[in-house]
């Protein structure tokens, strides 16, 4: 998932595939209900414009911070806390981690008034697993063979090999469920089961969202209107916060602003972790990114604690690796390759390029974090000989010409999915890291049950990546949010990339 998000953490127990902990498969999940109050709105703002509101074909997490969780809900939730647990279904069984079998809450209806069934759900998998459908993340659901439904409440998975992420994975954003019959509208108009209804989307301006009377937990939502403000720049997000314009700052807020809001009586500020890994990315398809001691060489050229504070005003944390500190199978690899800007000249003259090269940085600026840290990096890599080219692009050509056609040289962009180091496993992903020893071990990784066993993998492929060093890891974006005093239930953390509304009120 590109952009904001988080990471979830391990928990263990006789069944314990997934790397989060997965909750106890019983009733008393569904929050008290909310006392009877007057009818309430809530105006925030969020730093990008969704590309489309499809979760099944799109890894923005612009999408995602509205549509999941708000809008349209999975099989398995993760909570506020980073723990997996059942949502639309109610449960799951397993005896040999192999067939599965789900139960589904019932009475779940979806915003068109029909009711959630088996079929539905076996129905957006198949469609997922469907090479021609082009879902973001296919590799989720490869290890699915049969799916069959015993009854309009049960399902079964049966799986063609081990999966460790199993069910993490129908816990993510492309395992949203929906009705067959709205499949065609997703992009514009998803229908979910979520505790919000897609009411207005105004192009440029803004998404409207209300109220799901019929929602299956009960008390739930909260709020009877949302509206999302697209406001990308940090300092008219500051603005408008102090005008009254927007109740809540969730994605946006410039981290030179916290100390100045914390002063102000009107704010709360809330300072969380994610598990948005921001990084620049190197195109290893490309000379003269294809030699590894030229990606080594930027590496090394770039004082990773003067961007953190340059960008982020010492937000944040430093990474070496993919694996950021919420993950429990961290390592702290940041020091294996440290800021050494002779060495970086000499690795690039052993590559040929004593006299450097001229490169282009392709930035999104509906992220201002990859602007401030582009123009950080840029300068340090003049200092070794690398002449940049900052080149600012829409956050839709972002998508089309370097995510999806690799067609860049560097390029920064943070990426908010947990447990997402499948990326480097993938030669096709769009910095185009291609090794077959990284590739044998996450395959590893994938079917091996074991913590212990799969935590010693884990290290071995953060020190792996760190020796190929196809992107350079920069540091961990933290979560950010300024709300007026009285908005209550907004998440600390950010386990996965949504803003999750569903509990958040207005305190009286």
């Amino acid at each position: 998932m590109i952009s904001e998000g988080a990471q979830g953490r391990r928990g263990k127990g006789r069944h314990a595939l997934t790397p989060l902990l997965v909750a106890a498969l019983v009733a008393g999940l569904t929050p008290s209900p909310a006392a009877a109050q007057a009818p309430t709105s809530l105006v925030v703002q969020t730093g990008a414009e969704p590309p489309g509101l499809d979760l099944t074909a799109t890894p923005a997490s612009a999408t995602a911070a509205v549509v999941f969780y708000n809008i349209q809900e999975a099989l398995v939730k993760v909570d506020r806390h980073g723990r997996l647990v059942p949502w639309l279904a109610e449960r799951w069984h397993t005896t040999d981690n192999r067939n599965y079998t789900f139960f589904l809450k019932r009475g779940v209806h979806f915003h068109n008034g029909r009711e959630l069934k088996a079929a539905d759900v076996k129905y957006v998998i198949e469609r997922a697993m469907n090479p021609e459908t082009k879902h973001p993340y296919p590799g989720y659901y490869a290890a699915i063979g049969d799916i069959i439904v015993k009854d309009d409440y049960t399902i079964t998975f049966s799986l063609k090999s081990l999966n460790a992420n199993f069910i993490l994975n129908l816990a993510r954003q492309g395992s949203v469920i929906y009705p067959r019959e709205a499949v065609d509208t997703l992009k514009s108009d998803p229908v979910g089961t979520g505790p919000f209804k897609l009411a207005e989307w105004v192009r440029g301006d803004r998404i409207v969202l209300t109220r799901n009377p019929d929602y299956h937990v009960k008390g739930l939502p909260r709020l009877d209107r949302v509206v999302f403000r697209f406001i990308p720049d940090p300092n008219a997000t500051l603005a408008a916060l102090k005008a009254g314009d927007i109740d809540a700052s969730l994605f946006g807020l410039g981290p030179e602003h916290v100390q100045e809001v914390q002063k102000d009586a009107r704010f709360q500020v809330v300072v969380g972790d994610t598990t948005n890994d921001v990084i620049l990315a190197m195109n290893n398809s490309r000379k003269p990114y294809a030699d590894v001691r030229v990606r080594r060489a930027i590496t090394h050229a770039i004082n990773k604690q003067d961007v953190l504070q340059g960008a982020m005003f010492g937000l944040g944390r430093i990474l070496g690796s993919n694996v950021d500190p919420l993950n429990p199978y961290y390592v702290d690899v940041s020091g294996l390759m440290p800021y050494d800007p002779a060495r970086a000249k000499k690795l690039l003259a052993e590559a040929g390029y004593p006299n450097g090269f001229e490169t282009v940085l392709k930035v999104a600026p509906q992220y201002y974090y990859t602007v401030r840290t582009g123009e950080i990096i840029a300068n340090h890599l003049a200092k070794v000989g690398v002449k940049v080219r900052i080149e600012q692009i829409e956050w839709g050509q972002w998508i089309a010409r370097v995510w999806r056609e690799a067609d860049y040289d560097l390029t920064i962009i943070g990426h908010a999915e947990a447990w997402d180091i499948e990326n480097y496993a993938k030669p096709t992903y769009y910095f185009r890291y291609d090794s077959p020893e990284f590739q044998t071990l996450f395959k590893e990784s994938e079917v091996t049950l074991d913590d212990k066993a799969r935590r010693e993998l884990y290290a071995r492929m953060q020190k792996k990546l760190v020796e190929d060093a196809p992107v350079v890891w920069l540091y961990m974006h933290p979560r950010l949010v300024v709300a007026k005093k009285g908005v209550a239930g907004l998440w600390k953390d950010l386990p996965v990339p949504s803003a999750d509304l569903a509990e958040v009120a207005w305190a009286k």
